[in-house]
């Protein structure tokens, strides 16, 4: 039997035609990918979490020669009273090592004193990949909006990370706590090690807790010289850089197991970027001299990126607005629309505003909500562009 052709198949030939080219265009220069794995639940087993629920999300990026991972896992239990309870961390890094930036908590927030780890995850997805791969965890604390925005750029073997606050309340304190266990576990395999800080200014060892100004220590390279890849052993170490802040302030305390450096930021801070490298399979001299000669280009090029994703930097408040007024003008695609023309009139009158002009990025909360309905609106605008070639014949 032969199914007859008419206008209506003439026109979903247009739509496909017209929706190719998008399509066409993220599979080229896919230099840098990230994807966000759906999420493992499962029950504690053992201890203050025996029979709790536990949630775990894992992100993977590709874009250089190290494979990094992020982690979050956190108790999501009913039991917790709508709270959740990190079980080491809540932002870990597995991948390149499981040591070196830990894997199950590498990095800690805290605002005015408490940490918003115990805060439930808004969201944790994968934003773009092509000429770079981001990936961003919002929170929504009492506090503060807080994204971590992660990123990767072709070529690098460093993961960027910028922390992004919009308070809520008054912000007195903005401290980041950074973990690591560079190169080995010691005492967990009930060995000893020499644990070292290098930054530009000073060594930290072992056993030392060092205040110092950001400024003069704005990259640190951390490891063991006993645990170190030309002696066989170890896995090699880590460093980090950050953009300097005037005001801020770094404590290095090298302990003989976990590596701790806190940065306290002036309470008006809003941004914060850094570099983080697992330099697995590097001998210490290496790493060291690498570090310190790459330290300044590395340092230009975070200051100087413009992070605001593609698809928020490229949104046109004015033709969203337009075709969902073409929608509401539809009988027919206020009918078979209703339940998206709902959403996208919601999210224009709630966060387009700070779109429309483009006078400055927009809030955590608008581009969280954003990125989340891109896809909902770019089906929906090809919807109603093609029940106007349907309904106009």
């Amino acid at each position: 039997m032969c199914l007859r052709r008419g206008p209506q198949w003439m026109v979903l030939g247009v739509f496909v035609a017209l929706m190719a080219p998008a399509a066409w265009a993220q599979e080229e220069g896919t230099g840098a990918t990230v994807t966000v794995n759906p999420p493992k639940e499962r029950r504690g087993t053992g201890g203050e979490h025996e029979g709790h629920l536990i949630r775990e999300l894992h992100s993977v990026f590709g874009f250089g020669p190290a494979a990094y991972a992020i982690a979050h896992k956190v108790c999501v239990d009913p039991a917790h009273g709508g709270k959740v309870v990190p079980l080491e961390g809540y932002i870990g890094m597995p991948r390149p090592s499981s040591c070196n930036w830990y894997h199950s908590g590498f990095i800690f927030i805290q605002i005015n004193g408490r940490d918003i780890g115990t805060t439930p995850i808004s969201s944790m997805m994968a934003v773009e990949s092509g000429e770079r791969a981001i990936m961003d965890m919002v929170w929504h604390d009492e506090a503060a909006d807080v994204r971590v925005r992660f990123f990767g750029l072709p070529g690098r073997d460093w993961l960027g990370v910028e922390v992004a606050v919009d308070p809520v309340q008054t912000v007195e304190s903005l401290v980041l706590k950074l973990r690591c266990y560079p190169s080995f576990f010691t005492s967990w395999h009930k060995r000893d090690g020499a644990r070292r800080i290098q930054t530009p200014s000073q060594l930290v060892e072992q056993g030392a807790s060092v205040d110092a100004p950001l400024p003069e220590n704005w990259w640190a390279v951390y490891y063991d010289e006993i645990f170190d890849v030309a002696k066989g052993e170890g896995e090699g170490p880590c460093a980090m850089l950050a953009v300097p802040v005037e005001g801020a302030q770094m404590r290095f305390a090298p302990g003989s197991y976990a590596v701790e450096t806190d940065i306290s930021f002036p309470s008006d801070t809003r941004r914060v970027r850094m570099a983080f490298w697992d330099l697995k399979g590097r001998t210490n001299e290496e790493v060291l001299a690498d570090i310190q000669a790459r330290a300044g280009a590395v340092r230009e090029e975070l200051a100087g990126i413009d992070l605001t994703p593609r698809v928020v930097a490229e949104f046109d408040v004015a033709a969203a607005r337009e075709d969902l007024e073409t929608a509401l003008a539809n009988e027919h695609a206020r009918e078979a629309l209703a339940d998206k023309i709902e959403l996208i009139q919601q999210w224009l009158d709630e966060y387009a505003p700070q779109l429309e002009g483009r006078q400055g990025a927009p809030g955590i909360a608008a581009e969280e909500q954003l990125l989340q309905s891109i896809d909902v609106y770019n089906s929906f605008k090809w919807e109603v562009k093609l029940m106007e070639l349907i309904y106009d014949l």
